[in-house]
């Protein structure tokens, strides 16, 4: 016969898992992006992935990774014109957001509140809705 214990803990759901958006511009150091997108995958953690056309070119300069390999990387991928896209509103729960790599244009634009595209958008909610934002910034210093 189960104990009233062994019952309790039967009868609980899991939690949730955790969730962080992932968002990757065309600065210097895709490979971070991608680092940070292997290393949520085996920590069992849900990701949304937001990639910049640049960040697309600078994935298959810098690495030899396809664009298409990375986004298979995320539970989720959204366009980054898509405005309307649910991690860009605050009923959205996201644990928080790292920008990998973050150029000095996006970091402006976060910085100014010029929301452009949905990652200066979903930056702009981890803001206003006191969320954890990490943005690694990243750019190749001149020769």
């Amino acid at each position: 016969m189960p104990t009233e214990t062994h019952v309790e803990r039967a009868s609980q759901p899991t939690p949730p898992r955790r969730r962080i958006v992932v968002a990757m511009t065309g600065a210097t150091g895709a490979i971070l992006g991608i680092k940070a997108l292997i290393a949520l995958r085996r920590l069992n953690i849900e990701t949304h992935l937001v990639m910049s056309k640049w960040a697309e070119a600078t994935i298959k300069y810098e690495t030899d990774y396809h664009p298409a390999n990375v986004k298979a990387l995320a539970d989720h991928v959204h366009n980054i014109n898509d405005m309307a896209a649910p991690i860009s509103s605050g009923s959205f729960k996201a644990d928080g957001m790292i920008v990998v790599p973050c150029s000095m244009k996006t970091l402006a634009a976060i910085h100014s509140g010029f929301c452009d595209d949905l990652i200066s958008r979903t930056a702009d909610v981890m803001l206003k809705e006191r969320r954890k934002l990490v943005l690694v910034a990243r750019e190749t210093p001149p020769e």
